[in-house]
């Protein structure tokens, strides 16, 4: 985009004082405009050292700087750009004192949700649980609410101790003296209340705001800025409330929307063209977002015409559909580049068939984000534990991994000499427990040998694992489908191998494209990425399988605004599309019929 701008672009880049909301569609030229605007304001006589720019990520802000500086050329000025945890904590660093060393690291907020939990013996402290809570108290603390007034999606921890785990962590990191990148938010915020004169030194130096990505802001970031901004409210936001997809981290899109109740009078408007996609893309996804109610109603329009298209594909399973995605690729890399090309998805969990298909094929790939190897989950670990076991590899570890899963009320002291027929001449073991281990040899025996995909189907089914992992899962809040799913991805794998030696060969190579597939030298391969982290990107082909219902929306979906956040999310994912788009659904899944997204009868 050269610096001629149309009509909207011109308005906003003009504007100097007081608040002002730009509605940034898909592909219009956000970046052009805030950095233009900045130029603008200081060739207008504002002083550069009173411009605060703030966008979401460190990289979106490098970026940001990079283009206003080589927009500036040679004129290098003292606009201060950073993100939101960024520049509170800057503030607390100048006013009381902070450093780097007090923010928390990951491995110490393990250590502390540990210690939390060790009070409380009821609580599960395995990695999935410490993750959950960690989370549910960022939550908390971004909508500035009390843990009691906290509503758990999830059942792994009730109620009451949910709250006590909050207190007590909270005290841990107090004692240690660490503060989280949500505390930066919170204790600046209690700052600027308890300092009247802080607040109007800052608000001396800052007196213009321009803030990036505004629909992603949560509630306690968004009184800061309030704080800061009053009462010259010389606030420039710009975003788009239909590509609010931050939901789970505690973005609040009703913050946008409400921008002109806030602020009376605040100017307001729309980038309506889009240069980044063809007419077809623009409309298409224009009619899907068109289903939400709660958004501002906007009209967008392609500025730009081109050769391409939607297609939306059926599938009879999901072979033919990672058959289907395959050939989608291989016709496309005729006449694109590989990095022209992304494979969007709406969870890591989805990535995994479609990255062994491409690995398969010879076709290099990149993953933006690390996908979830489904080998390195506990299912899979089990699953392979018990083969290895029953093909030889008798030790201690493949058999404690096992023993109890269905429950056998075999104890860890009593395989010290690994091996299982001993306990049948053990006097000190219980009847009950050798009938079991007499069972458990049976079945291992059974395995000895056989085709991996036959011995995983009976260790499921006949040894009443999945029947037992479908229980543990449903305890942590994992759907059953979804423990089904991750295995059938398991036992699927094994079905074109040999044996079982070969099995761990293709398996070992699938790990090795993975690590592969994230270094920064694959990046010209076929891009992965989920729905969520392709928001920014564009790619000339786009396709996007797996648009069934339980998977977008997702089956968690319950209110109406969790599926407006879903239909913004696949509006996000289809906008990413330059020339050509396809969407993907299946028809049938491991036998069962499903049905597509209700999004795509919404597009059609």
């Amino acid at each position: 985009m050269s610096d001629q701008m149309n009509n909207e672009q011109k308005r906003a880049v003009m504007h100097l004082d007081g608040p002002m909301m730009v509605l940034a569609g898909p592909g219009s030229g956000k970046t052009f405009v805030i950095t233009r605007r900045i130029r603008n304001m200081i060739q207008s006589g504002i002083a550069p050292e009173s411009i605060l720019v703030i966008t979401f990520t460190k990289a979106a802000a490098v970026e940001m700087q990079e283009r206003f500086e080589s927009l500036m050329e040679d004129d290098i000025s003292s606009v201060t750009f950073g993100t939101f945890h960024g520049i509170y904590f800057n503030f607390l660093k100048k006013s009381l004192g902070y450093s780097s060393s007090d923010i928390v690291t990951e491995k110490e907020k393990r250590q502390f949700i540990k210690e939390a939990l060790s009070s409380y013996p009821s609580v599960n402290a395995d990695d999935f649980t410490m993750t959950y809570l960690l989370d549910s108290f960022s939550k908390i603390k971004n909508d500035g609410i009390l843990p009691e007034r906290y509503e758990s999606p999830c059942r792994l921890v009730d109620k009451e101790n949910f709250e006590k785990i909050y207190y007590d962590y909270a005290e841990i990191m107090r004692i240690a003296g660490k503060i989280d990148f949500d505390d930066m938010v919170l204790k600046c915020r209690q700052l600027f209340i308890e300092n009247p004169e802080i607040l109007a030194m800052w608000r001396t130096r800052f007196k213009y705001i321009l803030i990036d990505e505004f629909q992603d802001i949560n509630p306690m970031q968004y009184e800061v800025i309030r704080m800061l901004a009053e009462p010259l409210n010389n606030l420039f936001i710009v975003g788009d409330d239909d590509q609010s997809i931050y939901g789970f981290r505690g973005s609040c899109p009703q913050i946008m929307l409400d921008f002109p109740k806030e602020f009376k009078g605040a100017e307001s408007v729309l980038l309506k063209y889009n240069y980044r996609s063809i007419p077809e893309v623009v409309n298409t996804a224009c009619k899907l977002i068109g289903h939400n109610k709660n958004r501002f109603k906007k009209t967008l329009m392609a500025a730009n015409k081109g050769m391409g298209g939607v297609n939306v594909l059926a599938f009879k399973d999901k072979k033919e559909e990672a058959d289907g995605v395959l050939n989608l690729v291989r016709t496309g890399l005729k006449f694109l580049n590989a990095d022209d090309i992304a494979l969007i998805f709406r969870t890591n969990s989805s990535a995994g068939t479609y990255a062994k298909a491409l690995s398969e094929a010879g076709i290099p790939f990149y993953m933006k984000e690390k996908i979830k190897n489904v080998f390195d989950g506990t299912i899979a670990k089990d699953l392979m534990a018990v083969l290895s076991y029953a093909n030889g590899k008798k030790t201690r570890e493949n058999l404690l991994r096992f023993m109890n899963k269905p429950v056998r009320y075999i104890r860890r002291c009593d395989i010290e000499d690994r091996t299982l027929i001993r306990m049948l001449y053990d006097p000190d073991i219980k009847d009950f427990v050798k009938k079991n281990v007499k069972e458990l040899i049976y079945h291992l025996d059974t395995l000895n040998g056989m085709h991996p995909f036959a011995g995983m189907n009976y260790i499921r089914k006949v040894m009443g694992y999945e029947a037992f992992m479908i229980k543990e899962n449903e305890k942590r809040g994992i759907p059953k489908a979804e423990t089904i799913n991750e295995m059938d991805e398991i036992t699927d794998s094994a079905k074109n191998t040999d044996n079982y030696l070969h099995w761990l060969e293709t398996i070992e190579e699938y790990e090795e494209s993975l690590k592969n597939a994230q270094n920064e030298e694959s990046r010209d391969g076929v891009q992965l990425m989920t729905m969520h982290g392709s928001k920014g990107l564009e790619y000339r082909m786009v396709i996007i399988p797996d648009l069934n219902e339980g998977n977008i929306p997702s089956k968690k979906c319950e209110k109406p605004a969790e599926l407006e956040e879903e239909r913004r999310v696949f509006y996000v994912a289809m906008t990413r599309a330059k020339e050509k788009l396809f969407l993907c659904h299946l028809e049938k899944n491991r036998e069962k019929r499903i049905t597509p997204s209700r999004f795509l009868k919404e597009i059609k």
